[in-house]
């Protein structure tokens, strides 16, 4: 993946997540939009040094996170999401929680139906509970791997819960959280788009969204 150096601190950051802003007629790449400021400031003013006994201005820019949640479903931006934050842990030197949360909706059974019939579909609804864990189980392996192959650490957990509560209490212990714009509907069975926006209103923890 490549890596933008901030021309205003030094400092670097992932391609994907850097502050691109015309400068002078040309673009230019910096880690944060209070760096990309700073950069328009020097070019209005010819980038003129300080006077005497005036100090240069330099940013105060924010930690990278180093607890990172990761929502796992299966799908192109999940995985693509696994990527980023494991860029993120990397540099940072940190750890990535991967999580992935099945819906109760998926396993929920109608009411009213004969005992007899209502055993029969406790049956089907245990084995869909495990075909649906062990696939998801399989995702996290999946993922899992690549932490490993690059030297994260990593710890993986497979939730019967709400997705989006599931994610805001994973979230507790978590400087970010990064996940798909769009999924399989099997994070598990919610539309992804309704998920992001009540990821953002259970959590008070930033929260990264990857197409």
């Amino acid at each position: 993946m490549n890596v933008v150096k901030c021309p205003i601190c030094g400092g670097h950051v992932p391609h994907e997540v850097a502050v691109e802003i015309p400068i002078a007629g040309q673009l230019q790449q910096f880690c944060s939009l209070a760096c990309a400021e700073a950069g328009e400031r020097q070019a209005g003013a010819g980038a003129a040094p300080a006077a005497a006994g005036e100090k240069p201005f330099v940013p105060s820019l924010p930690e990278l996170p180093r607890r990172i949640l990761v929502a796992v479903d299966g799908s192109g931006p999940s995985l693509r999401a696994t990527e980023l934050a494991l860029s993120l842990a990397k540099l940072a030197k940190g750890s990535i929680q991967l999580l992935h949360a099945i819906d109760p909706g998926l396993l929920r059974m109608p009411g009213g139906v004969p005992i007899a019939d209502a055993l029969t579909r406790r049956e089907r609804h245990e084995e869909r509970e495990r075909a649906l864990r062990a696939e998801g189980e399989a995702q996290l392996a999946h993922c899992r791997r690549l932490c490993e192959a690059v030297g994260v650490p990593v710890t993986t957990r497979v939730q019967l819960a709400a997705p989006a509560r599931a994610i805001a209490e994973a979230a507790a212990e978590a400087d970010l959280v990064v996940m798909g714009t769009r999924g399989l509907g099997a994070l598990s069975g919610v539309a992804l788009g309704s998920l992001s926006h009540r990821v953002i209103g259970e959590t008070g923890k930033p929260v990264l969204f990857v197409h």
